[in-house]
């Protein structure tokens, strides 16, 4: 019969801690693995919270705290005598807010306004015009991390690279109703001074399209998205 001795191994980290660390818009991972007595094992496992923040120890032996990492699972292999457990976090290393990442694009947006002409030289004089326009407008989407939820204001929102249109700018679909000519008959012409009297009715804003905050680790680390338009709105 023969005899296996296990000693009195206290469980305790075997490896410096694995990290990936990330950078614009997306969570830090990383992985402590432990060692000891299979007998202490199980107390080892049975003291871990989930959510836990990350303790670990260096390659220089120094032992630190990061309240920027969760634990959110682990695993453990079939080592009879001196099993091992890996503990796997989530999170922002060392806490620090990171780059959020923007992507800057072009879409195709349609807008409406309506004036009535106040100008009594005008064949249109007190009729109200309406125009419809498309265009090509800027937008910015942003995604980034963060350990408190946001709530429902984004933390970017800012359009990056925007575009100038005007009445006379290239690409400006525009589309005018309500005019009459001077028989008072409806006609499709509009005298130059009635369409920027109507054209003027818009103004230029920025608007958050949309905006979703999903928890990574519930409760403590939030992947954030939003979208940012510049956008025409008329009256």
């Amino acid at each position: 019969m023969s005899l296996t001795y296990i000693e009195d191994s206290t469980v305790r980290q075997v490896r410096v801690p694995q990290w990936s660390k990330h950078y614009a818009g997306e969570v830090d991972t990383c992985s402590v693995t432990y060692q000891g007595a299979q007998y202490r094992m199980k107390s080892f496992l049975d003291s871990l919270t989930k959510y836990q923040t990350l303790q670990y120890v260096d390659e220089y032996g120094n032992a630190y705290s990061d309240n920027g990492m969760f634990l959110i699972d682990w695993t453990t292999d079939d080592n009879p005598i001196l099993p091992t457990a890996t503990l796997n976090f989530r999170g922002l290393r060392n806490g620090a807010a990171q780059d959020y990442l923007p992507t800057d694009d072009i879409t195709t947006q349609s807008a409406s306004t309506h004036k009535e002409i106040t100008d009594s030289t005008s064949v249109n004089y007190q009729k109200t015009i309406s125009l419809s326009v498309t265009y090509l407008a800027a937008r910015t989407s942003y995604k980034w991390v963060a350990l408190s939820n946001p709530g429902s204001s984004p933390t970017y929102s800012t359009v990056r690279k925007q575009i100038t249109t005007g009445i006379s700018t290239n690409g400006v679909i525009k589309e005018y109703s309500g005019m009459v000519d001077a028989d008072g008959d409806p006609t499709d012409t509009i005298p130059a001074a009635d369409a920027i009297a109507v054209w003027n009715t818009f103004t230029a804003r920025t608007q958050v399209s949309s905006f979703n905050v999903t928890e990574d680790v519930p409760g403590h680390v939030y992947v954030c998205e939003s979208v940012a338009d510049w956008l025409l709105q008329g009256v």
